[in-house]
């Protein structure tokens, strides 16, 4: 009876421990151990995610320090330099270079001329020469201008005739005070020209036939100018000239004769007058 009892309990684990051993490893060759199922196909599970919990929390990236900021005074000044330091030139940056205008100007005069005749008893008494001209003018310089004139005057000479002339002058005009409004100058300069005389007298009888004289001489001046604008200007000027005739019939017919000594001449001088405006550009 105890036998059977022992039999009947080890029967009994035998039947509950047999699913295990069939589910779990089995030594190859045994009876009782059921081949396992096999293994599913798929992709291989996921690893299985961190915990969130046990990372160390994440600080923000630290700013870079701010720059450092450089004093609005100088540096100190080194040790003194003794003569067998090394001597260094400091670098000067140069300086933008401003040129100088240049002053030019040009400028055309017009003018009226006046003929001072005197008042020699010699002269015939109804002499008197007036006329016009006109200048161009070029200033290089504030003080100094160069002067092409022509001038042409009619009327009566000292013997009574009637006569007309043309003169070209260039001149060399010095400004005393150039940057001034009212400016004074002086003028030098060399001229020619030739002169028509009419025979006929101021009776009206021809006492010598038509003449053609050619002149050659120079003139000195002086004279003022007010500046109005930039580009205008009024003046005049006192010109005395000196000029001799170098024409073919000078030596054989002479322009003037003394009638009390007989003495003859081709020289001539005189004086005139200009007034007129300048315009600058």
């Amino acid at each position: 009876m105890r036998r059977f009892a022992v039999f009947a309990a080890a029967s009994l684990l035998g039947t509950l421990a047999a699913p295990a051993w069939a589910a779990g490893d089995c030594p190859d060759g045994d009876w009782f151990c059921e081949p396992a199922p096999p293994a599913p196909e798929g992709p291989p599970p996921a690893p299985p995610a961190p915990d969130q919990r046990r990372l160390p929390p994440q600080r923000p990236p630290a700013e870079p320090p701010p720059p450092a900021e450089v004093p609005p005074y100088p540096p100190p000044p080194g040790p003194p330099l003794h003569d067998d330091d090394m001597y260094v030139e400091a670098q000067v940056e140069p300086q933008p270079m401003h040129r100088r205008r240049r002053y030019r100007e040009w400028g055309l005069n017009l003018h009226g001329l006046i003929g001072l005749m005197g008042s020699d008893a010699k002269m015939s008494p109804d002499a008197d020469m007036n006329g016009m001209g006109a200048a161009l003018r070029f200033r290089p310089a504030r003080w100094f201008a160069l002067e092409a004139a022509f001038e042409a005057a009619w009327g009566t000479d000292y013997n009574g005739f009637q006569r007309s002339e043309q003169a070209l002058m260039m001149n060399g005009m010095f400004f005393v005070n150039p940057r001034s409004a009212l400016q004074l100058y002086a003028l030098a300069g060399l001229s020619g020209g030739a002169a028509s005389l009419d025979g006929t007298d101021s009776s009206g009888q021809r006492v010598l036939r038509d003449e053609t004289y050619a002149y050659f001489g120079g003139q000195l001046g002086v004279g003022l100018e007010a500046r109005i604008t930039r580009h205008f200007a009024l003046g005049g000027d006192l010109v005395g000239f000196l000029r001799g005739r170098r024409d073919r019939g000078a030596s054989r017919n002479p322009e003037f004769v003394d009638p009390d000594t007989g003495r003859t001449t081709n020289t001539s001088s005189g004086a005139f007058v200009r007034l007129g405006a300048t315009f600058y550009w």
